[in-house]
C-alpha cells in the first residue's frame, strides 16, 4: 500500500532529547563525486604509508637490522592515525555543521502552519 501523498524532504525534523526540533539538510555521498574520490584517496594514502612502513619494519626484521626494525615500527605506529585522514575529512566538512537546532517546529511555506 502505498501513501495517498509524498514527503516532503524539506519539511522532515528530528527531535532531540531536550525536545528541540532539528533539521539535517546535508545529503550522503554520491557514488565517485569529488568528495567522495578526496576520501578514499586520503584513506588510500594513509594506507599506502602505514602499509609500507610496516613492510620495511618486517623486512629490516628479517635482514638482522633490529635497530632499524624497531624505528619502522614505531614510525609505523605514529602514521596509523593517518588511516582517519580520509573520514575525518569528510565528517568536518559534510557533517558537522549542516544540523540546525529550531526554537520550535520548522514550518515551510506562507506561514499558515500548513506549507
Amino acid at each position: 500500500m502505498t501513501a495517498p501523498f509524498g514527503l516532503d524532504p524539506a519539511r522532515q525534523y528530528d527531535v532531540g532529547r531536550d525536545g528541540r526540533p532539528t533539521t539535517d539538510d546535508s545529503a550522503p555521498a554520491a557514488w565517485l563525486s569529488a568528495r567522495h574520490r578526496l576520501m578514499l584517496g586520503l584513506f588510500g594514502l594513509g594506507l599506502l604509508l602505514v602499509g609500507g612502513l610496516a613492510g620495511m619494519s618486517v623486512a629490516a626484521l628479517l635482514s638482522g637490522a633490529r635497530g632499524w626494525a624497531a624505528v619502522f615500527g614505531l614510525a609505523t605506529l605514529l602514521a596509523s592515525p593517518l588511516l582517519l585522514l580520509g573520514p575525518v575529512q569528510d565528517w568536518w566538512r559534510h557533517r558537522r555543521g549542516r544540523r540546525q537546532a529550531h526554537v520550535a517546529r520548522p514550518w515551510h511555506g506562507d506561514g499558515d502552519g500548513y506549507g
